[in-house]
């Protein structure tokens, strides 16, 4: 069973599970997502191995601002840039090329990555905090039900803490692919992408 975070002290507690290569369950804007080091290959494929989720999904990453893409993308195409400054922070995730030294797991099939600046969330309290890219994965087994809250967590095995609290549900963060001249809305969610955005 996970460990529960102090209510007061989640934020430290979190930030020590992530340093040490560990993977903590938290609120994100909408969903409970998985959260660890981006670049740490055995951290990225521990977050898969809760979900039992199939290593041809790529798993998307959140940065603390703008400036941070670039942990995880080779480059941040104009078009990309404009999504960005329209809706970030918020449930935007960006497709993106990504750099050569990603993880296996969080790069797709033609190379891009799924990036974002989280909206207000103990999500983004924590990539701030750390100030480097973390996974963002809904907290759950792949095709399983959304976790709504912390007790929905707890016997979930490879989680190593538990941030307790509650989100509103689904729909999650909408998909756009922005690596090309125009976007390409590949998951719709919570947010409403027009192909003229």
């Amino acid at each position: 069973m996970a460990a529960i975070a102090s209510p007061a002290a989640w934020l430290d507690e979190a930030a020590r599970v992530v340093l040490a290569g560990g993977v903590v369950a938290l609120p994100f804007e909408r969903l409970y997502g998985l959260a660890a080091r981006a670049t740490d290959a055995r951290a990225v494929a521990r977050s898969a191995a809760v979900k039992a989720r199939d290593p041809a999904q790529p798993i998307s990453a959140i940065v603390r601002d703008v400036a941070a893409v670039l942990e995880v993308a080779s480059l941040f195409p104009p078009l990309a840039a404009e999504l960005a400054a329209r809706h970030w922070p918020g449930p935007l995730t960006l497709l993106v090329p990504g750099r050569g030294d990603l993880p296996a797991q969080l790069v797709g099939p033609r190379g891009l990555v799924g990036v974002r600046v989280p909206g207000a969330s103990p999500a983004l309290e924590l990539v701030r905090r750390l100030g480097f890219a973390l996974t963002a994965t809904s907290a759950n087994r792949a095709g399983g039900a959304d976790a709504l809250s912390h007790l929905d967590l707890l016997d979930l095995e490879g989680i190593d803490l538990v941030v307790p609290g509650a989100v509103p549900g689904p729909p999650g963060s909408t998909i756009v692919d922005a690596s090309g001249e125009r976007p390409l809305v590949v998951r719709t969610g919570v947010l409403n992408i027009s192909i003229d955005s």
